[in-house]
């Protein structure tokens, strides 16, 4: 008879513990430290497992070239790419690993890059949480004028109207 370990979902399966799965969309602001601080307060339990979403917009893209986002940018720079990957990893080990290096299943980063425009952060979120098959999406309510969310879309709104998920709204 060979002995091998056991993995944690066979673990959890036999401890009768249901191991459910959230999507935490994180950028780096203080509205996303807060969605994580909820989550962990009102709704993780252990063994939960969560997936930290952050999402590089073409906006930012564009941004780095000095050009208005468009369908196509020829040649992007993959230094300037991979700056911008650097600089999420960042944020995302000062800002959120530190409140979850505790937990018994360590968090799972995501990092994706969008290509299309900013209202497709809100479509990656979704697809995400779908191929992950989330019990919740978590995000944060950002404080915008109406102008800047016309300009620049609402992450939380494309979600609200496109999930099939359930999508909770930290303020």
């Amino acid at each position: 008879m060979s002995m091998q370990p056991i993995q944690e979902n066979e673990e959890a399966a036999d401890s009768g513990i249901v191991r459910r799965k959230f999507l935490i969309a994180v950028d780096d602001s203080a509205e996303s430290e807060r969605a994580l601080s909820w989550t962990l307060e009102e709704i993780y339990r252990e063994g939960d497992e969560l997936h930290l979403v952050h999402v590089i917009p073409r906006m930012q893209m564009a941004a780095v070239y000095g050009a208005p986002p468009v369908d196509f940018l020829p040649q992007q720079d993959p230094v300037a790419y991979d700056q911008l990957i650097k600089n999420a990893e960042s944020f995302i080990a000062g800002r959120f690993l530190p409140s979850l290096a505790s937990l018994k299943v360590q968090p799972i980063v995501h990092i994706v890059k969008s290509d299309v425009d900013t209202e497709s952060i809100g479509n990656v979120v979704c697809k995400k949480a779908e191929d992950l098959d989330v019990a919740a999406i978590i995000v944060s309510l950002h404080s915008k004028s109406r102008l800047q969310e016309f300009f620049l879309g609402s992450v939380t709104n494309y979600c609200a109207h496109h999930s099939r998920k359930p999508l909770l709204v930290v303020k």
